[in-house]
């Protein structure tokens, strides 16, 4: 199931929902004042690996988690 993530209208609180597909276009309430009116966010995230950052896709994952034993920022600096 994907994680999208949002941002409240009203608030401006940003979060995050497991949805499936199907659900993708329903509304969903603010976690944090209740309103209905968040607008989805586009989602990138950065991977590296072996010194070259590429932003975007799933291409060249491997490993995973974080704690300097997979695709993370923090394993670039050691």
């Amino acid at each position: 199931m994907p994680l999208y993530e949002y941002r409240c209208i009203a608030c401006r609180q940003e979060f995050s929902s497991l949805l499936p597909m199907s659900r993708v276009d329903d509304a969903i309430p603010c976690p944090s004042c209740g309103a209905e009116d968040a607008e989805r966010k586009l989602s990138v995230f950065a991977v590296i690996r072996e010194g070259a950052v590429s932003v975007g896709g799933p291409a060249g994952v491997s490993g995973g988690g974080c704690a300097c034993g997979g695709a993370c920022a923090c394993a670039a600096r050691h």
